[in-house]
């Protein structure tokens, strides 16, 4: 059955394959910034290259305060690794397959010279990480007190309304570039996405405004995100997404320590997204409270809905009907989506739930399911490989598509914090936001792991007949490489192609993990290769794509697929794959059910 959802987004031509699996602060100049000399420190956070780093890139953290009597760099900035446990690890312990994750506070002592300057250096990996200082200051009473780095270009909401400031728990990020010595297509990808574009006019601007909730609170901000260019007259209305922190966060998360503004620039930039505004807003609104009481999720839901909606509508040009609009959130925020399913079932076309899932009955279910038809949503489910297993996650998509609504889970390299948040985030957009929602669901796939001595892996895709088998594992050492062909699948475009852009069409890949009974297979590639094979006849089809799309499980990097003259359709292609999986050695034996999604969107 169509929908106006599915009627109306035709951004996705196909989708071939699909499930998951593999993931600021301070003023920095991206790539590399330097201290002006070795005796004028640069308040903040300076990233400088360094051939003698584990990562590459060393940072200098400067904070500037003659009074303090102990200043202490603090973070997420600790490791944790894909295979060693719960096992903490310095940043100068920095190896392949090792993370900077939240969960345990670094601390590091900074030094203070002569003119009250405290410094600290430390390698750090690829992407926006999250910090903060302690500052010890008699002169304002401060024992032990967390604060943002106050050379932070970011923006605040004014005063102490932000709940993080009120409960002495603020962060802020500082982005650092990718060297190869780093060697982890994920944190080449991050970087990709996550750090500031280095062409101011391609940024675009965020800020604060000041509301009243729902209850009648007073002193609340909404964040919002503008994106380069915004026209607040230009006839069709922008998208836009509302996102929602968690219990200990407020409306800065996703603007700084998850780096949606970023993100979002990187993706319009490069064509992945069409420009889209981002509102985000502080859900703990009872009064004066300092606990975490004041956040309640039916509160969020009915505040979201019947006061910031209006608000936002009324003072920015952004789409009312529900194909245009989507609600995200992290932890907390993320339960509070079903608190928004259940009582505004067709307020919104897409939801992401990172690192926090909706709790919903049967009956729940059945009753969204009615309210918004078959294929009239979409639901997007992830969390980080530290956080336990998709289990959960794919129990509530397994619900919604058994509902005929499309659904999609990730997991990503990270642990409960807002960087996870701000991986799974890039792939709720880049894959699915705006996108058709009848393509979605993907074609499972399902790999068997046999035992050692049985030999090759077999794929089985949905609807294609026989079975694919892979060749012979390849012993890499410690992980088994094992390739294959995917069958050919005709996909059909009817519109102008016009549309396509003036850079024709691009292709993105997400590979989804493979997991069977809980357990998750840790692939830590799996590439693919797409390939045009029959444009219509007259139209410039570019030269075949034989780049593996190799960005790592969750993040793959896009590539030109195909250009298209201004003239007449652009009709029909085929497309194949070629498949790459690795896994460890030891990888435990199984049938593993996963997905693959093949996307193709315009390019301007």
């Amino acid at each position: 059955m169509s929908t106006p959802l599915a009627r109306r987004r035709r951004t996705a031509l196909a989708s071939l394959f699909a499930s998951v699996a593999l993931g600021a602060g301070a003023a920095v100049g991206v790539p590399t910034a330097a201290l002006a000399d070795e005796t004028t420190p640069v308040e903040g956070a300076t990233v400088t290259a360094n051939p003698d780093s584990p990562t590459g890139y060393t940072v200098t953290f400067v904070y500037h305060n003659p009074n303090a009597t102990q200043v202490r760099l603090a973070g997420d900035l600790t490791l944790l690794g894909l295979t060693t446990g719960n096992t903490r690890f310095q940043p100068e312990q920095f190896e392949p397959g090792r993370y900077h994750a939240g969960g345990v506070e670094f601390l590091r002592d900074m030094t203070k010279d002569a003119d009250g300057y405290w410094s600290v250096s430390l390698p750090l990996h690829a992407g926006g990480l999250s910090y903060w200082y302690r500052v010890w200051d008699p002169t304002q009473g401060w024992v032990n007190k967390r604060i943002w780095d106050p050379a932070s270009s970011h923006p605040r909401p004014p005063g102490d309304a932000s709940f993080r400031v009120r409960n002495n728990d603020v962060l802020d990020a500082v982005y650092v570039p990718y060297d190869e010595k780093q060697n982890d297509p994920v944190l080449e990808a991050r970087a990709r996405y996550e750090l500031p574009r280095e062409n101011p006019a391609e940024r675009g601007t965020v800020h604060y405004e000041e509301y009243t909730t729902i209850l009648g609170d007073d002193g609340h901000y909404l964040g919002i995100y503008l994106p380069p260019g915004y026209d607040p007259d230009r006839p069709e209305p922008y998208k836009v997404i509302y996102l929602g922190h968690g219990i200990f966060g407020d409306e800065t998360d996703f603007m700084v320590p998850v780096n949606v503004p970023n993100i979002l620039d990187n993706m319009i930039a490069r064509g992945e997204i069409e420009p889209t505004i981002a509102v985000t807003m502080g859900n703990h609104f009872t009064g004066d409270s300092l606990g975490f009481s004041s956040y309640d999720r039916q509160n969020a839901a009915d505040n979201l809905v019947q006061t910031i909606l209006p608000f936002i509508e009324s003072r920015y040009n952004v789409a009312t009907e529900r194909e245009g609009r989507a609600y995200a959130g992290f932890s907390y925020g993320g339960s509070t989506g079903g608190f928004i399913m259940n009582s505004y079932p067709t307020t919104f076309g897409y939801f992401g739930h990172f690192s926090g899932n909706p709790s919903l009955t049967a009956a729940n279910y059945d009753a969204i399911a009615d309210a918004v038809g078959e294929n009239g949503m979409f639901v997007f489910l992830g969390n980080g490989v530290f956080e336990g297993s998709l289990a959960g996650a794919n129990a509530v998509a397994d619900n919604f598509r058994a509902r005929g609504i499309p659904a999609a889970t990730a997991q990503v390299p990270g642990a409960h914090d807002g960087m996870t948040a701000g991986q799974l985030f890039t792939i709720f957009a880049r894959d699915y936001l705006w996108s058709n929602a009848d393509t979605r669901d993907g074609i499972p796939v399902e790999a068997v792991i046999p035992e050692p001595e049985e030999g090759a892996l077999a794929l089985s895709v949905a609807d294609f007949g026989d079975a694919v088998t892979l060749s012979e594992p390849e012993n890499l050492g410690d992980r088994l490489r094992l390739t294959g062909e995917l069958p050919e699948v005709t996909v059909t475009d009817s519109r102008n192609s016009e549309q396509a852009g003036d850079g024709g069409w691009a292709v993105s890949g997400q590979a989804d993990a493979f997991t069977s009974s809980g357990s998750t297979l840790p692939a830590t590639h799996l590439g693919w290769t797409p390939q045009v094979l029959t444009p219509k006849p007259g139209l410039s089809a570019g030269p075949v794509v034989t780049t593996v799309l190799d960005g790592g499980p969750g993040l793959a990097t896009p590539s030109r697929l195909a250009s298209a003259t201004s003239e007449g359709r652009w009709g029909t292609a085929k497309l194949g794959a070629a498949l790459t999986l690795e896994v460890p050695v030891d990888t435990r034996p199984g049938t593993y059910t996963g997905m693959l999604t093949v996307s193709l969107f315009p390019v301007d």
